[in-house]
Order: structure tokens, then C-alpha cells, then sequence
């Protein structure tokens, strides 16, 4: 379902939209926040954190000026994420942050950044739905049917988009340098 429409009746207090907007997005909002979390983001304080989100959406529901619901609630995420580093006392860090490793184990940390960093840019070269499709299929072990469900598309339509998902992103790896395999 679309944004604007969502919007349009979640302001007239419909639960159903609300609803349908969690289903949408609550993967979205989960990523983003595990994603600013990095290592503290235990899955209790990102149900939390995720749950803060979308009760803080509901809260404006009256006032939301948007009807970009994807930005709204990263932007959101994002700042509940930074929230909560703070009040562990976590110093907020930013991508032009140098962080120092030494022994063993700072070649591998510094691998596995930038496979993270190339991963990350992959799904986004993706587009949506697919990178949503992915993230749900491979990282919230989401079965087709459920993600056909959620995103309101057939089961073979996202199966056949997992497909050719893959050979996107083999494309994209094997011009970042990666070596796939079959």
C-alpha cells in the first residue's frame, strides 16, 4: 500500500494503517538501528528501540508532516539509536572516526568493515523493493509467502527477485573485486 494512503488514514486513527506500516517497515527500522547500534545492539534493545519508533509515530500521527513514511522513520531510528548509545555512554562516532586495532585480529576487523561497507552499498544499488526483499529473506529469515504478504506481491514475484538479485550482487562484488562463487 502506499505511503500517502497510509498516512492519510493513520491520521484518522486507523489501526489497520498502523498495523500495516509495522509490517512494511519494521524490518527497515530494525536495520537501520543495528546498524548505528554496530556491536551493542543486543536484539532486546533493538525490539525496543524499534517499538519506540513506531509508538513515537503513532504519538504524531495528528501532526506528521510527511508522507515519505521510509525517511521519517529511519531519520527516527537513527536518533533512538543514538540515544541509546549515549546513555550507555558510548562516544558517538562518525564514518571520518580512525579507530585504532592492534594484534591479530585489526586485519580481519578491517576486512570485514569494508566487506560490510561493499555489502551495504550492493543492496542499496539493488533499489526497492529487492534490498528489502533481501534483508528480509537473509537476515530476518523471512520465507517468500511471508515476505509476499508483508510487501503485498506474489510469492514467485519475490522469488524470481531473489533470483536476479543474486546475479546483481554477484555483479556488483565482482566489480568491487570480490571473487563469487557458485
Amino acid at each position: 500500500m502506499e505511503d500517502k494512503l497510509l498516512v492519510k488514514w493513520l491520521k484518522k486513527d486507523d489501526c489497520e494503517a498502523f498495523e500495516a506500516i509495522i509490517e512494511k517497515y519494521s524490518a527497515y527500522v530494525s536495520a537501520v538501528i543495528i546498524n548505528k547500534l554496530g556491536s551493542f545492539s543486543a536484539n532486546e534493545d533493538v525490539e525496543e528501540l524499534a517499538s519506540d519508533v513506531f509508538f513515537s509515530l503513532w504519538k504524531s500521527r495528528k501532526t506528521l508532516k510527511t508522507t515519505h513514511l521510509r525517511g521519517w522513520l529511519g531519520t527516527t531510528a537513527r536518533n533512538r539509536a543514538i540515544s541509546h548509545l549515549r546513555s550507555l555512554g558510548v562516544p558517538e562516532t562518525t564514518d571520518e572516526d580512525i579507530i585504532i586495532v592492534t594484534g591479530d585480529n585489526a586485519v580481519e576487523l578491517a576486512e570485514k568493515n569494508e566487506r560490510h561497507r561493499i555489502l551495504t552499498r550492493a543492496l542499496e544499488e539493488l533499489g526497492q523493493p529487492d534490498s528489502e526483499i533481501f534483508i528480509r529473506y537473509y537476515y530476518h529469515d523471512q520465507t517468500a509467502a511471508k515476505i509476499s504478504d508483508a510487501l503485498g506481491i506474489p510469492a514467485a514475484t519475490v522469488k524470481t527477485k531473489l533470483f536476479r538479485g543474486r546475479a546483481k550482487l554477484r555483479a556488483i562484488l565482482e566489480r568491487e573485486g570480490y571473487r563469487c562463487e557458485d
